[in-house]
């Protein structure tokens, strides 16, 4: 019998050749709760990084070379339990100041990045992508 342990971590690479600097990896997490897969497909313009099954409290790490001009972007579709959401889980316009090494918590409500605002004094929660924007 083979036993499953309760973190999955599966790493995909989109820089083969290398970076100019050093490249960005996102890790995003599993927080739905006990016994929810979270199914992640994630794309950029030119990446199809295909389909995955994080288990609860499970890991899914995205590494990639931003491009040069800091348009690089990101998103993923998700979903668990008949629910589909989508959201940019990496736009240089809004990360690349604060990621090099980015760790997000995927909940019912919204993903979570692990990047604490001084001002507002809480971290970084988004409401999940506009579902009409992916016709």
């Amino acid at each position: 019998m083979i036993s499953r342990t309760s973190h999955f971590e599966g790493i995909i690479t989109t820089c083969e050749a290398g970076c100019l600097w050093k490249p960005t990896r996102l890790h995003i997490t599993n927080e739905l709760g006990p016994g929810l897969d979270l199914t992640i497909h994630c794309k950029s313009r030119n990446d199809d990084l295909g389909q995955h099954v994080v288990p609860f409290g499970g890991e899914y790490t995205i590494e990639f070379c931003p491009n040069f001009w800091g348009t690089t972007l990101f998103f993923c579709g998700m979903s668990w339990s008949g629910k589909v959401h989508w959201f940019d889980i990496y736009d240089a316009s809004r990360d690349s100041s604060r990621c090099g090494n980015c760790s997000w918590t995927v909940e019912a409500t919204g993903p979570c990045m692990d990047y604490y605002n001084y001002y507002t004094k809480e971290f970084v929660c988004c409401p999940w992508n506009d579902k009409a924007s992916l016709q």
